[in-house]
C-alpha cells in the first residue's frame, strides 16, 4: 500500500477570521445594494405619485364638468304619449271701419305698437320719424289698449268654425279668452283650461293636416277688420313659445315637430347651472314658471335699456332677488308710446321664449343669459310655418284659417343621465393608484398593522 500524506487541519482561529471577513464583505455589498435600490426608487416613486395625481385630476374633471349627458333614449315615441301644444291666437293688426280721423289715428298707433312688440317684418323698416307722429299718445300705457275692452271681442263673434281631431267642436268650449303676458288672447289647451276639463291637457293620436286643431276666424266686424293674426305654439303649462308665427294670409299652416326631454332623478345632484333644468319640486319652490322668469328678465332688460317698465299680468309679482338692478315696481315708470323707438332700436320682443337676449350692435356680438331653465321633464314644440292665399277674393275677405298639427307620428325622446357617478370616480381612483403605484386598500391595511409589534410576524416563521 502506498503511503498517504497527512496534512494538519487549519486552526479554528484562522477559520473564524476568514468567516468574519467574508460576512463583512457580504454585508457591505448588501448595504450598497440596498442603498442603491432605495435611492433609485425615490425618484420613480415621486414620478409615479405625480402621474397618479395628474391622471386623478383628469378623471375628476369628467365627474365635475362632464357629469350630465343627454342622449337619444327613443326614436319611435308616438305623439299620443305627449300633450298637444297649447295655441295662443292674438289679433295683431287691424283696420278701423270708422272713417273718422280719431279712429283712424288710434288704429294706426295701435298697429305701430303691435308691430314693435311683436317685432314683425314691418318693424325693421320703421324710422325715428314714425314714432314722433303720435306725441299726443306719449303718456298712454299701451298695455291698457286691450282689444277686449275696446271692441268687446267674444268667442261667438271671433270664430266661425273650429275642428279638433277632425271633428267639429264648439269653439267656445275649447278656447278660453283671457289676459296673459301677451295681452288679450284666445288660448287653446293652455293652463287656463286646467280645472275646467278633467281630460286636460289634450292629446292626439295622428299626424298630418287637419289631424290636430283647425279654426277659421272672422275678418270683418262692425267697427274694424282684422289684417294680421299672431299665433304662439307653446307648452300647455307655459305662456310663451319657442317661436312666433304671424301672417295676413288666408291660411296659416303650422306643422309641429316636438322633442321630448326627460332626466334621471340622480341628475338633480348636480348644480342647476350645469344640468340646466329644474325638477318639478324645485319649480314649486321657485314659485314661478319659466315663462314668468323670462318675461321678468325681459322687463328688467327693458328697464335697463329704456328706463321704463311694463306691468305684469294680475297675480304675478317681481322677485327682486332674481333680477339684476331690480327696484320696487312702484318706483318704475310705466312704458308708453314714446318708448317704442327704444324698444325697436334694441329689437325687444316681449313674446319670445328665448332664454338668451341678443345685444349685437355694430358687428359686436354680445348676449344676456336670463338663466331661466325649463323643467327636466318637458316637451319642446318646434314649428315650420307656411302660409297660403285662397283663390277666391270672397274667401280672403271673410276669414282666416289656422291649421296646427304634428308633422310626424313619431318623435325623438332624449334623456339626461349621469355620465360619471361618484362610484365611477372611486373606481377610477382605485384603478389609477393600483396601476401606477400598486396601492390597494388591503395592502394599506396590512402595512398599517405591521407598525404594531403585536401584529408583526416573527422572522423565523
Amino acid at each position: 500500500m502506498s503511503e498517504i500524506d497527512w496534512k494538519p487541519d487549519p486552526s479554528l482561529e484562522d477559520n473564524d477570521d476568514d468567516h468574519r471577513a467574508s460576512k463583512k464583505q457580504k454585508k457591505k455589498a448588501e448595504s450598497r445594494c440596498v442603498s442603491t435600490r432605495r435611492y433609485t426608487r425615490v425618484p420613480f416613486k415621486i414620478i409615479a405619485a405625480l402621474a397618479t395625481v395628474y391622471v386623478s385630476i383628469l378623471s375628476s374633471e369628467r365627474y365635475f364638468y362632464y357629469w350630465v349627458q343627454t342622449s337619444i333614449e327613443r326614436t319611435d315615441m308616438h305623439v299620443s304619449e305627449i300633450d298637444f301644444p297649447a295655441v295662443t291666437i292674438i289679433p295683431i293688426n287691424f283696420t278701423s271701419v270708422n272713417i273718422s280721423k280719431k279712429s283712424q289715428r288710434f288704429s294706426k298707433a295701435y298697429n305701430l305698437i303691435q308691430s314693435v312688440i311683436w317685432q314683425t317684418p314691418m318693424s325693421a323698416r320703421l324710422m325715428e320719424e314714425n314714432f314722433t307722429e303720435f306725441s299726443d299718445y306719449d303718456n298712454w300705457n299701451f298695455q291698457t289698449w286691450g282689444i277686449l275692452e275696446s271692441w268687446q271681442f267674444n268667442c261667438k263673434h271671433f270664430f266661425t268654425e273650429c275642428q279638433w281631431r277632425r271633428k267639429p267642436m264648439n269653439c267656445c268650449e275649447i278656447f278660453r279668452p283671457g289676459r296673459t303676458f301677451n295681452g288679450f288672447a284666445f288660448e287653446f289647451n293652455s293652463n287656463l283650461s286646467s280645472g275646467r276639463d278633467e281630460t286636460w291637457p289634450w292629446s292626439v293620436a295622428a299626424s298630418g293636416a287637419y289631424s290636430g286643431l283647425n279654426v277659421k276666424i272672422k275678418r270683418q266686424y262692425t267697427q274694424f277688420t282684422i289684417n294680421t293674426l299672431g299665433v304662439i305654439v307653446h307648452e300647455p303649462t307655459q305662456y310663451l313659445g319657442v317661436s312666433i308665427d304671424y301672417s295676413s294670409e288666408d291660411r296659416i299652416v303650422i306643422p309641429v315637430e316636438p322633442l321630448r326631454f326627460t332626466a334621471e332623478i340622480d341628475v338633480r345632484a348636480r348644480p342647476v347651472n350645469m344640468r340646466r333644468c329644474f325638477f318639478e319640486n324645485e319649480v314649486i319652490l321657485l314659485n314661478q314658471s319659466r315663462s314668468e322668469c323670462i318675461y321678468k328678465c325681459h322687463i328688467n332688460y327693458i328697464f335697463i335699456k329704456c328706463n321704463c317698465s311694463l306691468e305684469l299680468p294680475e297675480g304675478y309679482t317681481f322677485n327682486n332677488e332674481n333680477i339684476t338692478d331690480a327696484k320696487g315696481s312702484s318706483g318704475r315708470r310705466i312704458c308708453g308710446v314714446k318708448d317704442l323707438y327704444c324698444f325697436n332700436k334694441h329689437k325687444l320682443s316681449l313674446f319670445s321664449m328665448s332664454n338668451i337676449i341678443e345685444e349685437s350692435r355694430d358687428n359686436v356680438f354680445t348676449t344676456v343669459d336670463c338663466g331661466c331653465f325649463p323643467q327636466c321633464d318637458h316637451t319642446q314644440y318646434h314649428t315650420s310655418t307656411y302660409t297660403e292665399r285662397l283663390s277666391t277674393p270672397t274667401a280672403h275677405d271673410e276669414e282666416i284659417e289656422i291649421d296646427v298639427y304634428f308633422q310626424e307620428e313619431t318623435l325623438f325622446s332624449y334623456r339626461s343621465m349621469l355620465r360619471f357617478t361618484l362610484i365611477d370616480l372611486m373606481v377610477s381612483y382605485g384603478g389609477i393608484a393600483g396601476l401606477i403605484m400598486g396601492i390597494s386598500v388591503l395592502g394599506f391595511f396590512n402595512n398599517f398593522l405591521d407598525h404594531f409589534a403585536c401584529c408583526r410576524l416573527p422572522h423565523n416563521s
